[in-house]
């Protein structure tokens, strides 16, 4: 899919709409808006932007899903942060002048729009609201993080990969009849990495899960979860 064709997408389908931090837009604010961003599509592996570029500046993540990480000093990769459809990156960069410290990787085909620095502090001197909504939305990532730096720094195994299911329930699933049905956004070695876990503790736990009938895997890529609250109680009280 061309760029041109990926912009007509995005003003038919108003993407930015579903973005609730522009949830205080009229339909006319919103056109104007789109028209105006920058829209790329990119295959699964394909780099969105390297650790210490320039910000590609305010970026949707139209459809589809990315991962933010960084290499380590032994050459492991480390997962920060998992962007679902929907969800953003680049707000920090409107009011620093900081390059990118993470790159970002398309999970699978994903389509992104993208507002400079200088259009988007143009909408939010025109918008007043949307500069408060982005200020909640921020602390709100900020809770989100600090939550995961103490789960994912606590030394318990079960807990961590119980928090990091239920937020890909919240995050990538939908109801049906017999559960949760999850599209798990990582391969296994991906899901591992992100934890801080050998790729063996991390398959013996999900066996263990799935013993226990809180989960099912489907197939490689998709999980059934049969009993959330199991698995919330799980993410909250586990011990080893």
């Amino acid at each position: 899919m061309n760029n041109k064709n990926v912009a007509c997408d995005c003003l038919n389908d108003l993407c930015l709409s579903k973005v609730p931090l522009f949830a205080s837009l009229s339909k006319e604010s919103l056109t104007t808006i789109t028209k105006e961003m920058n829209h790329k599509t990119f295959h699964k592996g394909q780099m969105i932007v390297h650790e210490g570029q320039e910000p590609l500046g305010f970026t949707v993540i139209q459809k589809g899903s990315a991962k933010a990480y960084r290499i380590s000093s032994d050459g492991k990769e480390q997962i920060l942060y998992i962007f679902p459809t929907h969800d953003y990156f680049g707000g920090r960069f409107l009011f620093t002048e900081e390059n990118v410290p993470y790159s970002v990787e398309a999970l699978e085909e994903t389509t992104v729009c993208i507002l400079s620095k200088k259009q988007f502090m143009e909408l939010l001197a025109n918008h007043p609201p949307v500069a408060l909504q982005l200020i909640e939305a921020m602390a709100n990532r900020m809770r989100r993080l600090e939550t995961s730096i103490q789960v994912m720094g606590g030394r318990n195994a079960e807990l961590r990969i119980a928090s990091l299911l239920v937020e890909f329930i919240d995050t990538f699933g939908s109801k049906t009849d017999e559960g949760f049905l999850v599209k798990m956004p990582l391969s296994r070695e991906g899901i591992a990495n992100y934890l801080g876990l050998a790729r063996e503790t991390l398959s013996r736990k999900l066996v263990q899960l799935e013993e226990e009938n809180i989960i099912k895997f489907l197939d490689g890529k998709t999980m059934l979860v049969l009993d959330k609250e199991a698995l919330q109680n799980l993410s909250i009280f586990s011990t080893e």
